[in-house]
């Protein structure tokens, strides 16, 4: 397939149209965090605070057993109102739940606030989180009704036109054994977690994601097949290679993206990196803790049985 191939050309063109679209508003999503981090402040939100909030966000998704689509939109979210709006650390807690808030309530999961509030171990009230909530919602013009552009979106595309490239080629089966879409979702989760590949632009961190899963599959599976799986595998990189022309991506920073994905999940696989972790309180009433210390001396210890 020929970079400058027609658009009818292409198996899917409705999907062609809908990543132009998207291309279009990704000015209106744009989360480079690397320059924010340049002008930050004393007392303002670093990369390493953001990458914890998200860390929290990530464990709320797994707690209230939601899709990933919810968690790339609170982190999309998040990541936009640090850019346009100097927060300082102490409202962070309140801000990252009021974006898995918001993101829930976009994607029609209605959370508890109580155990929201109550699972970030934040200071802040369920007013508060209501209230930032609408701060957010204002600050980042969500209240038209305008759709959400973010990475999660750019990856669900590319894969259809891809799956339609495979059927194309007769090697539908080839595509679900490279590309599976609950990896794809858990690795893409993971690096979203890293503020260095969260700075690149959303078609980068899709097709860079893709081409990591490709090559994985490569190392792993084509030594021992290489003359079933290589003309195969070409018609679908081919097809990565057009889309990079289509989204304008320069060869540079779909190289640096690239890399930075394989470190971050280099880090992952080998537990090389510590990772935030949300530690859980047992919080107890007063009259709970009055019943329970009566009856700690109630036991004694067992004499030991001696053998014969």
């Amino acid at each position: 397939m020929a970079p400058n191939r027609r658009e009818r050309d292409w198996p899917v063109p409705d999907a062609i149209h809908q990543i132009k679209i998207a291309l279009i508003r990704e000015n209106e999503s744009e989360t480079n965090l690397i320059a924010m981090s340049l002008n930050q402040a004393l007392g303002e939100v670093s990369l390493a605070d953001r990458d914890g909030a998200v860390h929290l966000l990530r464990f709320l998704k797994f707690w209230f057993n939601l899709p990933s689509a919810v968690f790339i939109t609170a982190t999309n979210l998040l990541d936009r109102f640090l850019i346009k709006m100097k927060v300082q650390r102490r409202y962070l807690a309140c801000l990252v739940i009021s974006c898995m808030n918001v993101a829930s309530r976009r994607h029609q999961y209605n959370l508890d606030p109580k155990i929201l509030v109550s699972l970030s171990q934040s200071k802040c009230s369920v007013k508060d989180m209501e209230r930032m909530s609408e701060i957010v919602q204002k600050k980042l013009d969500l209240g038209n009704g305008k759709p959400l552009i973010n990475v999660y979106d750019y990856l669900n595309q590319f894969l259809d036109l891809l799956q339609a490239v495979a059927r194309q080629f007769h090697i539908k089966s080839l595509f679900d054994l490279v590309l599976k879409k609950e990896e794809l979702n858990c690795h893409l989760e993971v690096i979203m977690c890293d503020s260095q590949c969260a700075s690149a632009k959303p078609a980068v961190i899709a097709l860079a994601l893709i081409q990591t899963e490709f090559e994985r599959f490569m190392s792993s599976a084509i030594p021992d097949k290489l003359s079933y799986y290589s003309f195969e595998m070409l018609q679908l990189l081919t097809t990565i290679v057009d889309l990079q022309l289509i989204c304008l991506i320069v060869p540079v920073e779909f190289t640096s993206c690239h890399k930075t994905i394989i470190d971050s999940l280099r880090n992952y696989d080998n537990h090389t990196k510590k990772l935030h972790q949300q530690k859980m309180l047992w919080r107890y009433s007063s009259r709970t803790i009055y019943n329970t210390k009566s009856s700690w001396s109630y036991f004694d210890t067992l004499r030991t049985i001696v053998e014969e």
